[in-house]
């Protein structure tokens, strides 16, 4: 199978990607999504360990269930039970979403070396952070700019979403070493 039929022309050279190395990419990315994302699950209680001066500050509301409260608000009200879920569905929805972004574009980023990919991995994290206290938990009232917290109390925060996106790259750093062989 093909993702691009023979004979498009992409500058000098026609690109035609094997469907079977995309989905395998893809595959990686959301292993990796789902490690990362249970990373970023047991290391956001942690912070409270911190000195009050390292903790980052709290949203003022959880973004999962402010985002499923504006759902309810359009569709009408969940049960307990299942509104929970939702809220606990939207964070690893949100941490997969990351890094099978990252396998897709693999390819077109020159992600071949594992070195390199990790590095991207890490990269894609502090995008995350960026993203999220920086553009929309501001955007939405959930929290100030990162800009206007002292940067002490960043540093866990961005150190953790490095982690996760350094980590949640592995499994693509390896994937293609095995579909080439």
């Amino acid at each position: 199978m093909r993702c691009a039929p023979r004979g498009l022309p992409f500058g000098d050279a026609e690109v035609v990607v094997p469907m079977r190395n995309t989905l395998i990419k893809l595959a990686a990315g959301a292993v990796g999504g789902a490690v990362g994302t249970l990373l970023m699950l047991k290391s956001m209680p942690l912070y409270g360990k911190l000195p009050k001066k390292l903790q980052p500050p709290r949203p003022r509301q959880d973004p999962g269930h402010f985002l499923v409260q504006q759902g309810e608000r359009i569709a009408g009200p969940l049960p307990k039970k299942m509104h929970s879920r939702a809220v606990h569905g939207l964070r690893w929805a949100y941490g997969l979403s990351w890094p099978i972004g990252l396998a897709a574009l693999s390819g077109v980023l020159g992600l071949r070396a594992p070195g390199k990919t990790v590095a991207a991995g890490a990269l894609l994290g502090a995008i995350v952070w960026l993203a999220g206290y920086e553009g929309w938990m501001p955007a939405l009232g959930l929290a100030p700019p990162a800009h206007r917290v002292p940067l002490a109390k960043n540093v866990a925060s961005f150190g953790s979403h490095v982690a996760y996106g350094a980590v949640a790259a592995l499994p693509l750093a390896f994937a293609p070493r095995r579909l080439e062989a």
